[in-house]
């Protein structure tokens, strides 16, 4: 069966400039569509530097000519081409438009998923960060860190859960929120850190496992005692 592809980011860019926090979502696999009306040929600085390391990742999407709701029109199209792309794709549209949510509980009717979100910083979080009626399967990276978590975990006191173990996805937006010098130096500071982070959702796990698996995928380096993370 043929991999889920990563969700992807529409951004209704006339509805909602402030996109600083954009920047969290670099070291993930989610990929970003920035819709910008005819009149909107300039933009920040910042948040071009925010935009330049995902590369092809971000794509630019000007429309040409004016219209009533034109914008909505290509990104409702956008929507369509991704579903025809992969059923089981995770969609979310940055907006403010509440003209989207009729298109987006017709498609919810269909187990297809996809979700307005009214503020990046928000959505960005832990809790919100993977939000979907429909949950696809794991990727293989995602599956081995959440098995290895589960299976190894100490027992735990009578009446107590060790829980679910975080996706990559959640550990890797924690550690961008992050500023690069205050984050873990050393992979046991890591997985205490992770640890006690992610204590509710998972406590008793084993998060040096998680912390090889970073490794394993390039997230970050080991080298002895140390580590170091991969800027991307």
């Amino acid at each position: 069966m043929a991999d889920v592809k990563p969700p992807v980011l529409l951004v209704d860019f006339e509805n909602i400039q402030d996109l600083d926090h954009l920047k969290r979502l670099r070291n993930t696999d989610y990929e970003i569509r920035v819709f910008l009306g005819p009149q909107q040929a300039k933009l920040p600085t910042a948040l071009v530097r925010h935009a330049q390391p995902f590369g092809s990742r971000l794509q630019w999407i000007q429309m040409e000519g004016n219209g009533k709701n034109a914008l909505d029109f290509h990104i409702a199209y956008t929507i369509g081409i991704v579903v025809a792309e992969d059923r089981k794709r995770r969609i979310f549209v940055l907006s403010k438009d509440t003209g989207f949510d009729p298109l987006i509980t017709y498609l919810a009717k269909r187990s297809i998923s996809c979700e307005r979100i009214e503020e990046l910083g928000k959505f960005l979080t832990a809790k919100d960060a993977n939000p979907s009626p429909i949950k696809p399967a794991p990727t293989a990276s995602q599956a081995s860190v959440e098995n290895l978590a589960q299976t190894t975990a100490p027992p735990l006191a009578p009446g107590k859960s060790s829980g679910k173990a975080p996706t990559l996805t959640e550990v890797i937006l924690h550690l961008n929120a992050i500023p690069p010098r205050t984050r873990p130096k050393k992979p046991k500071t890591l997985a205490a850190h992770l640890a006690s982070h992610f204590k509710k959702q998972s406590p008793g796990n084993d998060f040096s496992l998680i912390v090889k698996e970073l490794a394993n995928l390039g997230k970050i380096s080991i080298t002895g005692d140390k580590l170091s993370y991969r800027n991307k």
